[in-house]
C-alpha cells in the first residue's frame, strides 16, 4: 500500500495531471490525453506536443503506472497505454 502522503503529491510525469490510485490493481492511472506513440500530452487538435515525436495523436490514450513493492514506477516509457 502506497502511503497517503505520497499519493497526495504524486502527479503524472507526462501531463502533470491527477492520478487515480487502484490499491487492488497496484496501479496509478492518469486519464489525461496522451500520444499513443510516446505517451506525452497531445494538444486540443490531437497532435503530440513532444517535438521529437510530433505524430498525429489519432486515438489518444491514458497512462497507467504500476506499483512494485509499494513504490510507484513513474516512468513514462514504462507506463501502460490505456484507451480512454
Amino acid at each position: 500500500m502506497v502511503s497517503k502522503e505520497l499519493l497526495e503529491i504524486l502527479i503524472c510525469p507526462a501531463c502533470h495531471g491527477e492520478l487515480e490510485y487502484n490499491e487492488a490493481g497496484a496501479t496509478l492511472t492518469c486519464r489525461g490525453r496522451h500520444c499513443p506513440e510516446c505517451g506525452m500530452p497531445v494538444n486540443e487538435m490531437g497532435l503530440c506536443t513532444e517535438s521529437e515525436c510530433g505524430k498525429p495523436g489519432g486515438q489518444v490514450v491514458g497512462l497507467r503506472y504500476r506499483i512494485e513493492d509499494n513504490i510507484p514506477v513513474m516512468l513514462i516509457e514504462e507506463a501502460e497505454k490505456i484507451a480512454l
